[in-house]
């Protein structure tokens, strides 16, 4: 079934999904709102310009899908501390710091601290920890940081009370104890394939796919950036050689992809 392109918070969450099934959006770059039943969860949601502004050759290509202020979720997840990912500007507007839960690894924890959020309302996770929020299974997986500023990059598999599960690897570099580390079988992997500064090409990012063999992988990071882009019909084309059990969605921002235990 091919639902309509949500323009609005309102329209995620009225989303109409059954028990058993979980839908996400892409936000671009490396962001995303996944739900399931009344759960909301955003992970690394970039919605500024703010990398532009500091860097103009890395403005954004692609205006902002939904206005920082407007985001509602009970979980908000950080991966780690670069702009693209952490960005300030996106947590200033953030309107519900009191009542979300933020999940970050220990330094991107202390940069959501110095940015206003409570105590309280920050749980640290770092790569093979696990922590129950509200029926979230929030677990850490190991990542191969792309710069000493990073040094704490974490991935997160997620699992929702109705079992439906995601993986997403954070900008990560490849190594062996990557794919060994990395969670098997999940059923949505979402993954860096931009090849630049120090992350996951594509050829790379089809060997760890492949290693991890998720039901449906959802390329990122190559989007919304002119000098740090990449091609995902060409991850598409050789992770159906790799692995073609390997289902292959390249996600239309804000277009939501639903899933269940079955399909």
């Amino acid at each position: 079934m091919t639902h309509p392109t949500a323009r609005t918070m309102k329209d995620i969450l009225d989303l109409p999904l059954d028990d058993d099934q979980a839908a996400l959006w892409f936000l671009g770059q490396a962001g995303y709102v996944i739900r399931a039943g009344d759960l909301s969860v955003a992970i690394d949601p970039y919605l500024t310009d703010s990398v532009g502004r500091v860097n103009p050759p890395f403005a954004r290509a692609l205006p902002v899908p939904l206005a920082p202020e407007r985001l509602k979720v009970d979980v908000f997840i950080v991966t780690h501390d670069h702009l693209d990912h952490l960005d300030p500007d996106t947590i200033a507007a953030y309107a519900h710091k009191a009542t979300t839960l933020f999940v970050a690894p220990r330094l991107a924890a202390r940069k959501l601290a110095s940015l206003g959020i409570g105590a309280d309302r920050i749980r640290r996770v770092d790569a093979g920890e696990t922590a129950d929020l509200d029926g979230l299974a929030v677990t850490g997986v190991y990542a191969v940081p792309t710069g000493p500023d990073v040094v704490d990059t974490t991935g997160y598999l997620l699992t929702f009370a109705n079992g439906r599960t995601v993986y997403h690897s954070s900008d990560t570099a490849a190594s062996d104890l990557l794919a060994k580390a990395a969670p098997k079988t999940p059923e949505v992997m979402l993954v860096c394939i931009n090849g630049k500064y120090g992350n996951l090409s594509v050829e790379q990012a089809v060997r760890l796919t492949a290693a991890v063999r998720p039901r449906v992988a959802v390329p990122n990071h190559y989007d919304l950036m002119a000098l740090n882009s990449e091609n995902p019909d060409t991850f598409v084309h050789f992770m159906h050689q790799a692995e073609p059990s390997v289902r292959v969605e390249v996600l239309e921002i804000m277009r939501p992809f639903v899933w269940s235990a079955g399909a």
